[in-house]
């Protein structure tokens, strides 16, 4: 990738999730160091007492004050202001979503997003992107994906450092804890896994806007765990999306109130002024696409084989 596509100031994503002091660092990331201050902020060294620091993206329900914490230290509000409980042990279980984009004169980058209904028992109220858990069924689907090598190969070695290679392998769908080592998985196991994501992505995608999406339009972006608390729980890979054939995405979702494009640039405005209430997780991958800057620059660093995507699992002091 020319200096010209890549993000120029060397952009960290776990930064910003994490809560990590070189959010807007200029040297390359520093996964160790992410892991050893998740691991400081678990045991209240020198960090505030919600995991994060003053480089984390805050939402406006965190930046309000309405995300404050319990006795030890454990935030009691999600990042959008739901209350939480750490009695329960709850699952987590593999999940996929679709940052699907476009470029126009008036607005700039735009995702496809939906606005959830505020009945929901996860995520109530918020606006996320089109996706949902791996289904049983995605296994199976999996089997009639048409890869050539190149795309699946490609596939692999972005989701090589996270559990995918494990995804629908025994007893994970349904019993998520019996799921074995990523290590343990052969390469047959690892390529079920991939082209599983991959089902669920395209199966999402078209029960959710009318549109079945070329695989080889999914770039692997990322890979975000839910923190415990929730009345759910997700090991979520997101993919991203662009192409002519996704002007024709319609609202297809009774989880959501409407679906529509919108500027990242209006999304993050809207989010600070209250007027949207987004997940940290999402705040943290608009702020990442509005630093790339054009639906090019992200492409450009999406396809190129530099971006490295780990499995980012915020820590809460006292609860794994």
């Amino acid at each position: 990738m020319s200096s010209e596509s890549a993000p120029t100031n060397g952009f960290n994503l776990a930064a910003l999730v994490h809560g990590d002091d070189r959010a807007d660092l200029s040297a390359p990331a520093d996964h160790d160091k992410l892991r050893a201050d998740a691991q400081a902020a678990s045991n209240g060294d020198g960090h505030d007492t919600d995991g994060t620091s003053g480089g984390a993206v805050k939402t406006h329900a965190e930046a309000s004050g309405r995300v404050g914490t319990d006795a030890e230290g454990r935030p009691t509000h999600s990042s959008t202001g739901a209350p939480l409980d750490y009695s329960q042990s709850v699952p987590v279980r593999p999940a996929t979503s679709v940052i699907m984009l476009r470029e126009t004169a008036s607005a700039g980058l735009e995702v496809f997003v939906q606005h959830r209904v505020t009945t929901m028992d996860f995520a109530a109220g918020v606006v996320v992107f089109p996706g949902g858990r791996v289904d049983p069924e995605d296994v199976k689907l999996s089997d009639g994906l048409r890869l050539d090598e190149e795309l699946l190969a490609s596939q692999l070695r972005a989701w090589g450092q996270t559990d995918a290679s494990t995804v629908g392998l025994g007893d994970s769908l349904v019993a998520p804890d019996t799921q074995p080592a990523p290590g343990d998985a052969s390469d047959t196991q690892a390529t079920q896994g991939v082209r599983t994501l991959l089902a669920c992505a395209i199966r999402e995608v078209e029960e959710e806007t009318g549109q079945r999406i070329d695989p080889a339009l999914l770039h692997p972006w990322a890979n975000l765990v839910t923190p415990p608390g929730r009345t759910k729980r997700f090991d979520t890979y997101f993919f991203l999306a662009a192409g002519e054939e996704l002007v024709e995405l319609t609202h297809q979702t009774t989880e959501a109130t409407n679906s529509e494009w919108l500027g990242v640039d209006a999304l993050l405005t809207g989010e600070t002024e209250g007027r949207y209430r987004l997940m940290r997780p999402t705040l943290a991958l608009l702020t990442e696409l509005q630093s790339l800057g054009s639906l090019d620059a992200v492409l450009a660093h999406a396809a190129d084989g530099s971006r490295t995507i780990e499995s980012i699992r915020p820590v809460i002091r006292g609860v794994h």
